[in-house]
């Protein structure tokens, strides 16, 4: 009987014992003071903020961006005198024109432009039916190449007013000291078959 009331009471003793180590709340790292997180160093040791490299590292890579072609010259604009002829091819007649180039090669193509035109409808522009091939200047020579279609050629006083109208549209340039004009790449005696052809042709 006594037995009994021992094997009771060390039951109930064990009950407890297990009651109160189930409610107990775990102490692992409990009162132990909270280690901030480590400080990273950077190849050249400086001291950088574990947020902050963390920040770095997601930050993608900014793209360079792409070197753009720089933009075309502006034009510029210049009055010029251009050359041209009555409708009775008698007289050389000037008129005013206007051009714009962005390049001084651009420029002598203009001007030449400008001598296959006129501002008066009853004037003749003796350069109108030719076609200039290539301009270009080298050491103030400007070789002005040509085609002569065969409905473009003029009689005598015609070719000698056009070799005139050329030279004094193109030597308002200083930079142009001699013309030589070429008819297919050729440096022809003539340009027409009448008057004579100098290569190059100097300012006067």
């Amino acid at each position: 009987m006594k037995n009994k009331k021992w094997w009771g009471l060390a039951a109930i003793v064990l009950s407890i014992s297990l009651v109160t180590a189930c409610g107990a709340k775990p102490t692992t790292n409990a009162g132990q003071p909270e280690v901030p997180p480590a400080e990273v160093l950077p190849d050249n040791g400086a001291v950088q903020d574990p947020d902050q490299t963390d920040s770095n590292q997601q930050e993608p890579d900014k793209e360079e961006p792409a070197n753009q072609e720089p933009g075309k010259q502006e034009k510029q604009e210049q009055s010029i005198t251009a050359y041209v002829s009555d409708s009775d091819l008698m007289e050389l007649k000037s008129y005013s024109a206007k051009i714009q180039f962005s390049d001084d090669e651009e420029k002598y193509r203009e001007a030449l432009k400008a001598l296959q035109t006129s501002d008066n409808p009853e004037d003749t522009p003796l350069w109108q039916k030719i076609e200039f091939k290539s301009v270009k200047l080298s050491d103030g020579t400007l070789t002005v190449d040509i085609h002569i279609p065969d409905d473009a050629r003029l009689g005598a006083g015609g070719e000698s007013f056009a070799i005139e109208a050329l030279t004094k549209t193109l030597f308002q340039f200083d930079e142009i000291k001699a013309i030589d004009v070429l008819v297919d790449g050729q440096a022809e005696e003539s340009m027409m078959g009448h008057v004579t052809l100098e290569h190059p042709i100097h300012r006067q």
